[in-house]
Formats: C-alpha cells, structure tokens, sequence
C-alpha cells in the first residue's frame, strides 16, 4: 500500500520514499539497513505470535523518517548543519513564533509563563 499521499514530509523533498518496507530498506544506508530489517524481524515475529500489528508500524514509522534523509542528502545536509549549530550555542536556528501585531510572551504586560497554569494546579 502507498502511503506516501497521507505522510507528506517538510519541502524541498525530491525523492519521496512509500511508508513500506521494501521501500525504507532499500533507501537506508547498509549499516542502517542492517538494523532495520533486525528491528522488522523481530516485529514482524511479535506480530505472527500476538496478531498485533503495532510493533510493526512503530518500527515502520521509526525508520521511514531517516530513509526519506537518506534518500534526499541535501536536506540531512542541511539538519545536520542545524544540529551542529545548535550544540554550539546558535538557538536562531530554531526561530520564533509570534502573533500579527502582539508578543507572545506578554500577557496582560506581564510575562508569559506557560507552565504557571501547571505550578499552580500541582504546589
């Protein structure tokens, strides 16, 4: 089945890859490959024994992010120039979110504490 109509990821992708087996095993890397197929046979029994398919699809969903990397290196590339820049203290990679015309993190001219609602109902 090709789910790769209902799992669209971020922009800039070029080589989509289907949410399968087949097709992640075939996108990895050999090393990553290797675990993989351990990782889906050892589901894939759990599976055959509970008739639970869960263990499957969470192993399915795992690895298809990193195949989509694999497959499309200007973008693992690019996380992983993020990710350097981040362990290095840059935190303008991961941006802001603000409001048209208001700062999110001034409420009432105080400042914002988005876990107050939680202090206050735990202390």
């Amino acid at each position: 089945m090709d789910r790769t109509a209902d799992t669209i990821p971020i922009y800039g992708v070029r080589n989509r890859v289907e949410k399968n087996g087949p097709a992640i095993r075939d996108a990895l890397r050999p090393d990553d490959r290797d675990m993989f197929v351990t990782e889906l046979r050892i589901a894939l029994a759990e599976a055959d024994n509970t008739l639970n398919l869960d263990p499957v699809t969470a192993v399915i969903d795992k690895w298809w992010g990193q195949a989509v990397l694999t497959a499309n290196p200007e973008i693992e590339a690019g996380a992983l120039a993020d990710r350097r820049r981040i362990e290095a203290g840059d935190p303008s990679v991961l941006g802001t979110t603000t409001s048209p015309g208001r700062n999110p993190e001034v409420t009432n001219g105080q400042r914002h504490n988005p876990l107050g609602h939680l202090r206050r109902a735990t202390a």
